[in-house]
């Protein structure tokens, strides 16, 4: 170990404390955010004749194995089917996806092909058809953006259509995304509570307090007025928390729907999961870092308090993945110096509260939010099966979680690469509408569940 210049020992001391104090900071708000989720979801707005139009946007990039699940599962939709159509975006693709996709009615293709040098990936294509086709997608209310791989619940128009009836001040309406694949293997399990924890402590946390959801990458509807009048953004991996932070800086509403779902494949590999984060982790990274100074320059243009504590909210989830560099740099700087290892007390003193929230976030509020969540999968299981099939899904997400750090760390050393040559993640789960209806059925909830 190096002993290091006094001055350049609390130089490094006092950036450790600081990022320190930011991630403890972190984990307390949103300790205390997922809180305010166990209050049980219900609808807060009445259902609604069919009125508004949709179009489904569907990016495929050799999709066949998977996009007739898809679009079955759009024309299967309880929702007047005049008033919805799909397209599918053809992105250069070299199987049957495009051949497949115009055997279904009311749906489209758009071919893409990419000139040499020429960005590729899924906010591209995205950009390209909206700029060619306006004639088509603004004679639209609205835009649904979801992937190839995605099954999308009988009455997920019905629900967003009447949500957005009720609250026409929202740009966009996210639904819940849900998990077509559970129980594949310990990498889908992980991603499945993930997003059971997520859906419940902070996207249904966040609407009770009015404040903007956060946008997934698929699942969610935008109004086309919006797309009208911006245009199409986003440039980064991350095009959904491009908008979202979009919205918050221009002080535009965006909702969250608990009862349209999304069932999405997830992957079943380190390796796959570790691109894809990675994917994320760099958008996350060029976002937080290119966008800050337009956020807190925005808080001065609150109109409400709702409205600056919800562009804080996003501020602090831009820097959300800090906590795996503080980590790094910890074990980094103890590795370099063991008088790091002496001032360890003084970064946790504040260790009777460090507990609390740790075991609050990673304990209590998973095993709750897993069970009750999860409530359609562990129904028809016995007592046993139960237990065990919850403590499978915790210990999955807590392995999940771990192997994030990774992929975070690449991406904070490579937010600032070209985000222009995306590297898809492979969907092979032939799951059809009708095999999952029958799972629901089978853990005796109906896939249109009412509240």
């Amino acid at each position: 170990m190096l002993n290091l210049p006094i001055g350049i020992f609390k130089i490094l001391w006092i950036l450790l404390f600081v990022l320190s104090t930011i991630t403890f900071g972190n984990l307390a708000f949103y300790s205390l955010l997922s809180i305010y989720g166990l209050k049980k979801p219900k609808r807060d707005y009445e259902l609604k004749e069919d009125s508004r139009t949709f179009l489904f946007i569907i990016p495929a990039h050799n999709e066949e194995a998977v996009i007739e699940n898809c679009l079955q599962s759009i024309e299967q939709l309880d929702y007047d089917s005049k008033k919805y159509a799909s397209v599918v975006l053809s992105d250069n693709c070299e199987d049957r996806t495009a051949e497949l996709s115009s055997n279904y009615r009311n749906t489209t293709v758009f071919y893409n092909t990419y000139k040499e040098a020429e960005p590729k990936g899924k906010p591209h294509v995205i950009g390209k058809y909206l700029n060619e086709n306006t004639n088509y997608w603004q004679e639209f209310d609205y835009i649904v953006l979801i992937d190839a791989d995605n099954l999308v619940s009988s009455n997920f128009l019905k629900e967003i259509n009447s949500q957005f009836i009720s609250a026409p001040e929202s740009m966009v309406i996210q639904g819940y995304l849900d998990t077509k694949n559970i129980s594949d293997s310990i990498i889908s399990r992980g991603y499945a509570a993930a997003y059971f924890i997520t859906n419940r402590a902070i996207q249904y946390s966040k609407h009770r307090l009015s404040w903007n959801t956060a946008i997934g990458g698929t699942g969610f509807a935008m109004a086309t007025k919006y797309i009208k009048e911006k245009g199409w953004q986003p440039k980064s991996y991350t095009e959904d928390f491009e908008i979202q932070v979009a919205l918050s800086i221009e002080g535009k509403k965006s909702s969250w729907n608990h009862f349209a779902r999304v069932y999405d494949e997830k992957p079943n590999s380190i390796n796959v999961s570790h691109v894809q984060r990675t994917r994320w982790s760099q958008g996350h990274w060029y976002i937080a870092f290119s966008k800050t100074y337009q956020l807190i320059k925005s808080f001065f243009k609150s109109e409400n308090l709702v409205q600056l504590f919800n562009k804080v909210e996003t501020l602090i989830y831009s820097y959300s993945m800090l906590r795996a560099i503080w980590l790094l740099l910890i074990v980094i700087l103890i590795g370099v110096d063991a008088r790091f290892i002496e001032k360890l007390p003084s970064l946790f003193s504040l260790f009777y509260f460090w507990i609390p929230f740790e075991l609050l976030n990673y304990v209590i509020l998973p095993l709750v939010y897993i069970f009750q969540e999860g409530e359609e999968y562990f129904l028809k299981l016995s007592y046993y099966g139960k237990i065990k099939e919850l403590f499978l899904l915790w210990i999955s997400f807590f392995f999940t979680t771990f192997i994030y750090n990774f992929a975070q760390i690449q991406g904070f050393f490579t937010w600032f690469f070209p985000q222009n040559n995306w590297k898809k993640t492979d969907h092979t789960r032939n799951i059809n509408y009708d095999d999952l209806s029958e799972k629901v059925k089978k853990r005796g909830v109906p896939i249109n569940k009412k509240d």
